[in-house]
């Protein structure tokens, strides 16, 4: 088995409301990325305020991955990722 590989990665948009409280941390999304690289399912396992873990949820879902695999042929594959938001 070989893990998805990130290919493009989309920054999340931080919400004004989350920027001016101050808020940081990461947000962890499990997702499943399938066969065509595509990120679906997108759950919030981590969540953090402020409308950060749904700008964390929009932007993982236009990521997109070189797919796992398995014995050479694309699977999809369960998968966490995280989201950092740090202040500027």
């Amino acid at each position: 088995m070989k893990a998805p590989v990130v290919l493009n990665r989309v920054e999340p948009m931080q919400p004004e409301v989350a920027r001016k409280s101050r808020i940081s941390g990461i947000v962890i999304v499990e997702c499943v990325i399938d066969k065509n690289g595509n990120v679906t399912n997108v759950q919030i396992l981590k969540p953090l305020p402020f409308g950060l873990d749904q700008a964390a949820a929009d932007a993982v879902r236009k990521w997109k991955f070189k797919p796992g695999t398995l014995n050479g042929s694309p699977v999809d594959v369960i998968f966490n990722l995280t989201v950092n938001f740090k202040l500027n």
